[in-house]
């Protein structure tokens, strides 16, 4: 079942590309704490294999501050630090928040490594894709999957 809604995302990431790439309708801000539940793995050791956040070693716990402001500012900070710093708006980049659905992809400049975010507001439920290595055969996917609960709201 998982397999089949990362292949959904996907293909909406990819549709996203070819539509409007921001579109802020509310403006908030909202602090979600988040803990991780599993992790998959695509690269040269493994083949979309899953771990529980038991049976790997990274950071568990993030502290989500997500500001958006219309109709083009999306700003996602405490996930990861290429998130955090990345602040131009390439014509690659997809920010989209609307009711409960946030939407942010960022990928650098030289086409090579690229970062995904989707959260649902009201379930809390937050995948992040990393992938490295783009458009080669050596490439990497790292999709964690989070649940969050929100810790503050303000709608200014």
């Amino acid at each position: 079942m998982k397999i089949f809604l990362i292949i959904v995302i996907m293909f909406f990431f990819k549709s996203i590309s070819y539509s409007k790439n921001t579109d802020i309708i509310h403006d908030f801000k909202i602090t979600f704490d988040c803990k991780l539940e599993k992790i998959m793995i695509k690269n040269k050791d493994f083949n979309y294999q899953t771990f529980t956040a038991d049976n790997i070693e990274v950071d568990k716990n993030k502290i989500l501050k997500v500001v958006a402001e219309q109709p083009s500012v999306l700003k996602i900070y405490g996930l990861s630090e290429f998130i955090d710093t990345y602040s131009d708006i390439s014509k690659d980049d997809v920010r989209i928040a609307k009711n409960d659905t946030i939407l942010f992809k960022n990928i650098d400049f030289k086409k090579k490594y690229s970062e995904s975010v989707f959260l649902n507001r009201s379930t809390g439920e937050l995948i992040h894709e990393v992938t490295k290595n783009m458009n080669t055969k050596d490439n990497e996917k790292y999709i964690s999957f989070f649940s969050c609960n929100k810790k503050w709201k303000s709608n200014n």
